[in-house]
């Protein structure tokens, strides 16, 4: 049981916890515009990365995972790959950008584990990152099944008509 796999068990958990609790971020303020059906898709990825999430915990259960401060992880950006930029909703937003903002994350989560399967020294960690790779690799292409089903949204997607009141 080697620190360099508990590390990097560390950071998939925290990446798929992290993607979950975004999800679910999501998912209320969508709530909160009344775009419910974006909001049912952002609670619908929130339990896929949940149950995804579990897989690996059951994974790292024989290693003590380090606690890691939000400065120690490595990754190569600001969040966790499997994150997207919270920014990146838009109220109006419709299931096509959903899936869209769900298919980057995980495509920077396969990045991520593949990464970890061509440069890590630790076999191990090649070993659990190539195969959490490909676990990526099936999301990824199930994203795309379904983005290709899913209707693209109209040019003006994002005109609201609806003036904004204001009572002060």
């Amino acid at each position: 049981m080697t620190d360099k796999v508990a590390l990097f068990l560390a950071h998939a958990v925290a990446m798929e916890q992290e993607a979950a609790d975004r999800y679910e971020e999501l998912a209320d303020t969508m709530d909160v515009h009344n775009n419910a059906e974006v909001a049912g898709l952002f609670r619908q990825m929130a339990k896929y990365s949940s149950l995804h999430g579990a897989t690996v915990i059951e994974r790292a259960k024989p290693y003590t995972l380090p606690k890691l401060k939000s400065w120690q992880f490595r990754w190569n950006m600001p969040e966790p790959p499997e994150v997207g930029d919270f920014l990146g909703g838009h109220y109006l937003m419709t299931p096509y950008h959903a899936l869209e903002f769900a298919l980057d994350n995980e495509r920077r989560g396969h990045q991520f584990y593949a990464s970890e399967a061509s440069r890590n020294d630790d076999q191990t960690v090649r070993a659990m990152a190539a195969e959490m790779a490909a676990e990526e690799v099936e999301h990824v292409s199930e994203l795309e099944a379904w983005l290709a089903r899913t209707p693209k949204p109209e040019a003006d997607w994002a005109e609201d008509t609806d003036d904004a009141v204001v009572v002060d």
